[in-house]
């Protein structure tokens, strides 16, 4: 229980120099436009997720990036397939959850789990979609910023604010899911916290169930493109 306790207290350092980093990221002209922010923070929930779910190395992969992936592993890491009032502690919702409660959110500030799972899934396949997740919420709030590129561009951030918790992968998970919360938390008064915790949880479950950029993959389009600009 001490080593579980320890671990949990330097996932909480962890992620706040995360969350440092990342609004460092996303700062343009000097200023943050909050649904990047929130966007920013749940791609890398995502993928962090997809990660501790198990099924498939987010760096290391085969599958074309952008692709969706579907698997039963990421959605227990998300919620375990519980509501929000029932999802395990320990995940992605449960640690949101009990974090956000704190700082002033509502039951009634969550968008219903089983309906975010339901407009990913009846809106993928659109080609001018890729690299990022299908939102409900009002175009106007959707990010400037592609997810897929985000989790491209911030892993050496990442890696560098969770470089103590070394490989554990659920610790890696937590931490960026508390990063996710402190940016909900920090910009309460900024955006209606339905849409901010709609946005969040639709980019966290899209891009832990969509395939990542990969070293591999990025060098090959690089190579593609300077091969047409020799033609």
């Amino acid at each position: 229980m001490f080593w579980k306790r320890k671990q949990t207290e330097l996932s909480e350092t962890c992620s706040d120099a995360l969350y440092g980093a990342l609004k460092g990221a996303v700062t343009q002209d000097g200023r943050i436009r909050v649904e990047d922010l929130i966007s920013a923070a749940a791609s890398v929930v995502g993928e962090a997720a997809i990660a501790s779910a198990g099924d498939l190395d987010p760096r290391r992969h085969d599958h074309a990036p952008g692709q969706r992936v579907f698997s039963t592993n990421v959605n227990r890491v998300i919620c375990d397939d519980k509501s929000l009032d029932e999802a395990p502690p320990d995940s992605v919702v449960g640690i949101l959850r009990e974090k956000l409660r704190t700082c002033g959110f509502t039951r009634a500030d969550f968008p219903v789990l089983n309906d975010v799972f339901k407009y990913f899934a009846a809106n993928i396949g659109k080609k001018e979609d890729w690299g990022k997740v299908p939102l409900s919420i009002p175009q106007r709030h959707f990010p400037f910023l592609l997810p897929l590129r985000v989790t491209y561009e911030t892993r050496g951030i990442v890696d560098e604010a969770l470089a103590p918790l070394g490989g554990d992968t659920s610790q890696r998970l937590r931490a960026t899911t508390l990063a996710l919360a402190k940016a909900l938390c920090e910009t309460r008064d900024i955006l209606s916290h339905i849409v901010a915790t709609t946005l969040a949880l639709e980019t966290v479950n899209g891009m832990a169930k969509t395939a990542p950029m990969t070293d591999a993959a990025m060098a090959s389009i690089l190579e593609k493109e300077k091969s047409k600009v020799a033609e």
